[in-house]
């Protein structure tokens, strides 16, 4: 079930895309040649993307087909009096719409650079065609497999209820293709009208007349594409703000709820932190983009100001969770690795510490050792020379009072020696 999460590779590529395609309409800071080479690449990165969208959304799904929870190892964890049909069903969670979503995200992403001017000078108008009609038929196919999926989504919920405490932010991401959809049809269906009134101007040519069936059809088609869109749209926004509340519903209703958390071995209630926080905030910003979107094309035609409202609260909500996502992440995962390479710091210096006391031990040890090595029978003269002197001292220290100062170790010819200074 983990391998559906390839999907925000692709999902993550095209916010580069987009960045790379406003930086490119922006004559302020890229020159003209400049732009042209810049939406060159970004076609190609597009395709790679589209490509591995596809990728992940047909292949995924087929693995998820091919190896189903009916497996020997699964027969043997779950025995025959268990109610295997439940666990099975428990499994087909929204977290199943993550490889679908990168096609939807994909199509929105081609829909914003197919019909702006750097496009249009760049490539000519068959390759803009394509392109459109490429973004149709994926967003059409993404839009009835998440319909699939969402549809499986809900009779889960019916059957086996709401998902447990910590996986209740995953229903948000049913918002994430509703949100996108949206804001990629709207697209979608302007360019067409954007193509038509660029490469088919009947209406205004000598040849086709006001009221003839050429000028009727140019006028009467990008506005059908631009009615279905929106209609689509409306559609698409209306679900996604029905689950939004459901959602919010669901997380208040869990509000005073403890569960037992096997891996930190406590209990963790609604508000702890967990990385299934950070399911909200591309919703938010699908939600956002489709919302505002609406109100940017048919604001000028009828008030619908309330569309860019809510556009501002999603966006607002997904600034805010994106700044409590990242600070939980920061609380809970860096600082904890910050002091624990601190406290690995702090015992490495005490273990040293507590290791140069034995050091200096050992080296006075040592030295007595040497000090034993200088009787070992090997002629060091460093070692008479001391034993000498100190012999002269010990000497000295038991003087009798002999004004000869004759010793009975003394050799006969140290006591000629002795007497002969004395008498000078």
């Amino acid at each position: 079930m983990h391998n559906v999460f390839w999907g925000t590779y692709p999902m993550g590529l095209v916010t580069i895309i987009n960045y790379l395609t406003n930086l490119a309409e922006n004559r302020s800071i890229m020159s003209q040649g400049n732009s042209y080479r810049l939406m060159i690449f970004i076609y190609l990165l597009w395709w790679y993307d589209i490509t591995i969208a596809m990728l992940t959304a047909w292949g995924i799904s087929f693995l998820i087909w091919q190896d189903y929870y009916y497996t020997e190892d699964w027969a043997n964890k779950y025995p025959v009096g268990t109610d295997r049909q439940k666990i099975a069903t428990q499994n087909l969670k929204s977290t199943l719409l993550m490889n679908v979503i990168p096609l939807v995200v994909g199509t929105a992403s081609g829909a914003l650079f197919t019909m702006t001017e750097t496009f249009t000078r760049t490539f000519n108008r068959n390759i803009q065609l394509l392109t459109m009609t490429i973004c149709f038929l994926l967003w059409l196919h993404a839009i009835l497999f998440v319909g699939i999926l969402v549809t499986l989504f809900f009779w889960n919920l019916y059957v086996n209820k709401l998902p447990r405490m910590q996986q209740v932010f995953t229903m948000f991401l049913v918002l994430g293709p509703l949100g996108q959809g949206a804001f990629g049809i709207l697209l979608m269906t302007d360019n067409i009208k954007l193509y038509v009134d660029k490469y088919y101007p009947a209406i205004a040519s000598v040849a086709a007349p006001q009221g003839s069936e050429t000028a009727l059809l140019t006028l009467f088609i990008p506005w059908c594409f631009k009615i279905f869109g929106l209609l689509t749209a409306l559609a698409l926004l209306g679900m996604g703000y029905f689950f939004t509340i459901i959602t919010f519903v669901s997380i208040f209703s869990y509000l005073h709820v403890q569960e037992e958390n096997p891996k930190i071995g406590k209990k963790v209630t609604m508000l702890t932190f967990h990385k299934g926080f950070w399911a909200m905030t591309f919703p938010m910003g699908t939600m956002a983009l489709g919302s505002n979107e609406i109100w940017k094309q048919y604001g000028p035609f009828v008030p619908i100001g309330a569309f860019r409202v809510v556009g501002t609260i999603y966006s607002v909500l997904c600034v805010l969770w994106v700044i409590v996502c990242l600070s939980g992440s920061i609380y809970t995962k860096c600082v904890p690795y910050i002091l624990h390479q601190l406290e690995k710091r702090k015992q490495s210096v005490d273990s040293t510490t507590a290791a140069s006391p034995n050091t200096s031990s050992l080296s006075k040890d040592g030295e007595d050792e040497d000090e034993e090595d200088t009787n070992d029978g090997m002629y060091h003269p460093q070692a008479y020379h001391s034993a000498d002197s100190s012999n002269d001292i010990e000497a000295q220290d038991n003087y009798s009072g002999d004004p000869l100062g004759i010793r009975e170790t003394d050799s006969v010819i140290e006591l000629a020696t002795m007497t002969t200074r004395t008498q000078q």
